[in-house]
């Protein structure tokens, strides 16, 4: 059974230019494979989801977050 969703709304679709700047910056250490530190962020994810990453990431060797950080680098180079 769905729980209610509520829907994401977006006050402003246009982003800023400081906006702008910051993310081709952000994108450009990540393809040079610098990062900050990192920060600790709440995330819901389906339980079947987040099994399947830990199953995947135990497979290969690696720890699941370190997965589901590759998960979301290779998602943010796709939409270019």
């Amino acid at each position: 059974m769905r729980k209610n969703r509520r829907s994401v709304k977006t006050k402003n679709p246009t982003i800023s230019p400081e906006e702008a700047v910051q993310f081709l910056e952000d994108m450009r250490l990540m393809s040079m494979n610098v990062d900050e530190p990192t920060v600790a962020i709440s995330l819901r994810v389906p339980g079947n989801v987040l099994r399947s990453i830990k199953v995947k990431a135990g497979s290969k060797g690696k720890k699941y977050q370190s997965l589901m950080i590759e998960y979301l680098r290779k998602g943010l180079r796709e939409e270019n």
